[in-house]
């Protein structure tokens, strides 16, 4: 998955330093003592002894470790920053995004020219210009011309000093961010957003956030929305496993499974530098901006999907299938052809200048987790741990004693239910009131606030955790993939129902009635009334259907 802290693409300007091995100690004597910035890196690198070679270019800062010892000087070189601003400025005094103003090229590892050639018959193929000229954030308003010394890091970030200092250095390393510098240096307000951090599973760092959702009501994302990018209406989804198991039912049962994963896929997508402004951060009392998608910004996930599916489009032009994830790519192929796939898919990453993280890659196998569930091509399962079984159900026990819920513990656990409806099927009939609640009861102009205000627990919603906490206690985690083939249909029939009457049709028949009064003074809930015209349309069509294959829509 995700993965916010690996190293990102190693820049062309650098490569050519790996072969220096030597130690200069009149650097390591002429350190200018007084920056702290510069002390507290040195302490970092002694303490930790790091066992790497790289440049950390961060504009008025040169830091070179290397398997010797470490070296560090204080020569200013501000040329490449001083054209970073220079580029942002012009780009913003235009008026128009980079791709469609200034036009001016921006610094990757990615190979542009590989996905124009490759993307010419492709319906997005704009995400070209996107990592030619950097992706747009898409920012909408006038900028907050609010203090900088007022904004604070998260105890996220401030309790953990040395693993955000490490996350700058690597950040700087790979010019992914620009800095450290002592005063706004944009023409234009610079806005600054908290840092923050959380635990990452399986792993001793800590995902390392740009909070551009605080303040609530004043932030970054505040100002962009999650329905229209760049004028267009957009509509984030993603693949699902039932993609993958599709994936698998096209290539027949004992197929073999692979996945490969993107190393730190945000961080290696350059935005547009007119947007420098506002991506910025403040450690140590210096001030830095990002050059590429933060995490923490609402746009990322949305380019980075972008991006990502058009490299599963050209590896489907190459014959071969696979889902995508964000930065996860999951495929299946016959025996005879899987290590073939898995190897072009690599390489086809490789061409596209994007890195993947080698670790996480999985190898054609039989058995293989993909977005968090076992994928068993042999016995054909979906398989859910028992740890995680545990841990969900304790959580709906804990929201049956609940009498209000706020909108972060709402959304943690529909996030929980929907991973587990993922191998059951039936249970995404029970998450969907969760979700409609979640609608009405925490519309958009309240979602920034969504951890302060508390809802009360509608009784439907309960009864629907209910019958989760019945299943869970009994579910041992496993399911049956649902590979039927079904044939084309010979009859179709289709029923509705609103609060006073209900109605079907087939063929060239159909009917409709209002609901006698004995259904009516009940007040059923609209599913039941729902229910009620799929019987009626089979009490009256029942003879006929049974002697064909019919679709119910």
């Amino acid at each position: 998955m995700l993965n916010p802290l690996a190293e990102v693409f190693l820049p062309s300007y650098m490569k050519s330093l790996e072969s220096d091995d030597k130690l200069d100690n009149d650097k390591v004597d002429n350190l200018d003592k007084g920056n702290a910035f510069i002390n507290k890196c040195t302490h970092f690198c002694k303490k930790y002894k790091k066992d790497l070679l790289c440049d950390v270019n961060v504009d008025t800062l040169n830091i070179k470790i290397n398997k010797v010892g470490l070296v560090a000087q204080d020569k200013l070189n501000d040329t490449e920053f001083k054209n970073t601003i220079e580029i942002h400025n012009q780009i913003v005094q235009s008026g128009y995004p980079n791709y469609l103003g200034c036009r001016i090229p921006v610094k990757s590892g990615i190979n542009v020219d590989f996905f124009r050639e490759n993307l010419i018959d492709y319906d997005d193929e704009i995400i070209c210009e996107f990592l030619q000229f950097g992706a747009p954030i898409g920012y909408q308003g006038e900028m907050l011309n609010e203090g900088s010394s007022k904004v604070k890091n998260h105890k996220g970030a401030t309790d953990f000093h040395d693993e955000i200092l490490a996350y700058l250095l690597k950040e700087a390393t790979y010019g992914a961010i620009i800095g450290p510098f002592d005063k706004n240096s944009f023409f234009c307000h610079f806005k600054i957003s908290p840092l923050n951090s959380v635990y990452k599973k399986d792993s001793v760092e800590r995902r390392v956030i740009l909070d551009l959702s605080f303040p609530p009501g004043r932030s970054v994302n505040d100002f962009i929305s999650k329905d229209v990018y760049l004028g267009e209406r957009v509509q984030l989804s993603y693949p699902k496993v039932d993609d993958l198991v599709g994936i698998i039912k096209d290539k027949g049962g004992k197929c073999l499974v692979f996945k490969k994963d993107l190393k730190r896929a945000y961080r290696q997508i350059p935005i547009d530098p007119g947007d420098l402004h506002l991506v910025g951060f403040q450690w140590d009392n210096k001030l830095f901006a990002d050059r590429v998608l933060p995490v923490g910004l609402r746009s990322s996930a949305l380019i980075c999907q972008r991006i990502t599916t058009a490299v599963s489009f050209m590896f489907y032009k190459m014959g071969y299938m696979v889902i995508n994830y964000l930065d996860d790519f999951g495929g299946a192929d016959t025996v005879d052809k899987a290590d073939e796939a898995y190897i072009a898919l690599g390489a086809l990453l490789d061409s596209c200048g994007l890195e993947e993280s080698k670790q996480k890659g999985v190898a054609p196998t039989t058995r293989m987790e993909f977005l968090g569930i076992t994928v068993d091509t042999v016995k054909l399962t979906l398989e859910v741990t028992s740890d995680r079984v545990l841990e969900i159900s304790l959580l709906v026990q804990a929201w049956l004693r609940k009498k209000k819920a706020s909108l972060r513990e709402l959304q943690s656990i529909l996030g929980k239910l929907h991973f587990v409806s993922t191998c059951v099927r039936p249970g995404r009939l029970f998450v969907s009131r969760l979700l409609n609640w979640l609608r009405s009861a925490f519309p958009s102009n309240v979602v920034g606030s969504g951890h302060k205000i508390y809802r009360k627990i509608p009784v439907e919603v309960q009864k629907d955790l209910l019958w989760w906490h019945r299943f869970l206690s009994s579910y041992n985690g496993i399911s049956m993939m649902s590979l039927e083939d079904w044939s084309s249909p010979d009859e179709i029939f289709s029923s509705d129902a609103c609060l006073e009457g209900f109605g079907a049709i087939t063929s060239n028949q159909y009917f409709h009635a209002v609901f006698p009064s004995d259904i009516t003074k009940d007040q059923l809930h609209i599913n039941c009334l729902e229910l009620l015209a799929i019987v009626v349309a089979v009490k009256i069509w029942g003879k006929h259907f049974w002697e064909k294959n019919s679709d119910l829509l």
